[in-house]
């Protein structure tokens, strides 16, 4: 049981859009916007959440969709972004996507099954004006973003759980996670042409491919979980020119990982150690120092994001028993921490909106 609650739990899409904002006597003026965090809940709990932060005022609502909607999220949120001006849900077990308006208001709820079967959704991406999620069925669907209606479905490897999009092709992370009693995960990505959705090709990588995504550079970054033992988890990069994994990270196990310029923050809970780790690596030379300069202690790091404004980096943490409130904590870019706030359950995807 410890090692499936370690699979869900050790899981950023990161998506800002710039707006504008008015005051009461019609002077504009800049808003730092909102912090919006993802809580998984307790797997089989129906208590996944989405808080909102607002960072001019600090208020928070730790159940923001709840208290938008009058209904609950689902159960198992797995992940969250922004796009067109909506805000896309992912909820694994309920195995649905819940689409918001930007104040959080539920527009559709689209469901993804396969007859009756749910296909159990992971992870999204986006490419002119079309959504694409992954699912643990083997699944990549197409959705349109206009209507939020589901165009297609194509075919992955065993149990897919990252997409992302770079040079025109979809990359699909073929983690084959549901196989975790015997240790027999998947070990490719697949790269799907996008303009006829079909997989051209697959990449040999890291065992347990989990979370992928382009970095500022054009390039493709994976981090896979590898055995949880005999075969750690490492970040690889893959050149979407030529398909080929071109480095491998050395000491980069990571539960999340995020990237902003030529630097990627990850973290991870070293369970050898006993102590949390959250560092910044320089992607070209592969040098990775510790980012947290003040001694806070962040507990269960377990998930991370930049917001590109500013370059505060947030870092997300678990509570130490998994079943009480976590909290998302703010850095600034020499990792001096800001300030904090109360989350869910699990708290896992941070994204932005500024407005």
């Amino acid at each position: 049981m410890k090692k499936l609650n370690q699979f869900f739990l050790s899981v950023s899409a990161l998506a800002v859009v710039s707006l504008s904002s008015c005051t009461k006597d019609d002077t504009t003026v800049a808003s730092d916007g909102n912090v919006y965090v993802l809580s998984q809940g307790s797997m089989s709990y129906n208590n996944s959440t989405l808080t909102s932060y607002n960072l001019d005022n600090g208020a928070t609502s730790v159940d923001w969709f709840k208290s938008q909607n009058g209904v609950g999220l689902g159960d198992t949120g797995n992940d969250l972004a922004i796009y067109g001006g909506k805000i896309y849900i992912v909820v694994n077990v309920s195995s649905v996507v819940q689409v918001t308006d930007l104040n959080g208001k539920l527009l559709k709820t689209i469901s993804l099954v396969n007859g009756t079967t749910a296909r159990q959704p992971r992870c999204l991406t986006f490419n002119k004006n079309k959504a694409y999620v992954c699912s643990f069925d083997g699944s990549v669907a197409r959705i349109d973003t206009s209507t939020l209606s589901i165009e297609a479905y194509a075919t992955a490897g065993q149990n897919p759980d990252g997409i992302c999009v770079a040079n025109n092709k979809l990359y699909v992370s073929n983690s084959g996670g549901l196989n975790y009693m015997t240790g027999n995960y998947g070990t490719t990505v697949s790269v799907f042409d996008i303009a006829t959705f079909v997989e051209t090709k697959t990449i040999t990588v890291v065992m347990n491919p989990f979370t992928i995504k382009t970095g500022d550079d054009g390039n493709v970054y994976l981090l896979s979980h590898g055995n949880y033992g005999t075969i750690a988890s490492a970040i690889e990069v893959i050149n979407p020119q030529t398909d080929v994994v071109t480095k491998t990270y050395a000491n980069s196990a990571a539960a999340d990982f995020a990237i902003k310029g030529s630097t990627l923050y990850f973290c991870n809970f070293d369970y050898g150690t006993n102590k949390p780790v959250v560092k910044a690596m320089n992607i070209s030379t592969g040098t990775a120092t510790e980012f947290i300069t003040d001694g806070t202690d962040v507990t269960l790091p377990n998930g991370i994001a930049v917001n590109s404004a500013n370059g505060d980096v947030y870092v997300a943490a678990a509570a130490s028993d998994y079943v009480s409130n976590g909290k998302v904590y703010c850095f600034d870019s020499t990792g001096k921490k800001k300030f904090s706030f109360g989350t869910g359950v699990n708290p896992w995807k941070i994204i932005f909106l500024r407005k």
